[in-house]
């Protein structure tokens, strides 16, 4: 008897279909917004090829509307690892980050960690934050 009900336990999940929870996300306050023209391109990396501004490399990408001086955008379902996110405030609707003759951005970005630097673009492991698996919330202040 003892030998049935445990085997019925241990079977139970399997016949049934028992699945482990899903991920959790990575919610991600984007702060300091100017205007409402526009929309926020996010991208999310969990390495450090194409970081930080090839879209074809990154895991997920986003365009979010613009709703506020503050947006949140959840990128769903990751699981734990290593990931970093960089925002861009899309002013024109070009998929664009438009600079100017000396390369300096002319709209509005952000990393993660804050981790923007004067001389050039941050590396991966700068911006990089760790996610568990459930669910991570970080925020980014836009800068112009």
């Amino acid at each position: 008897m003892k030998k049935s009900l445990y085997l019925i336990a241990l079977l139970t999940p399997v016949l049934f279909g028992f699945h482990a929870p899903p991920a959790g996300g990575v919610s991600i306050k984007i702060k300091g917004v100017e205007g409402s023209k526009g929309q926020l391109a996010l991208l999310i990396f969990n390495g450090a090829t194409g970081f930080p501004s090839d879209h074809n490399k990154a895991l997920k990408q986003a365009m979010v509307p613009i709703t506020g001086n503050t947006v949140v955008y959840t990128f769903a379902d990751l699981p734990a690892g290593k990931y970093a996110v960089t925002v861009m405030h899309d002013e024109n609707k070009n998929n664009t980050l438009d600079t100017n003759m000396f390369g300096i951005p002319e709209e509005g970005i952000g990393v993660s960690n804050d981790a923007l630097s004067m001389f050039g673009p941050p590396a991966f492991n700068e911006c990089a934050f760790t996610h568990n698996g459930n669910a991570t919330s970080i925020e980014i202040t836009l800068d112009y």
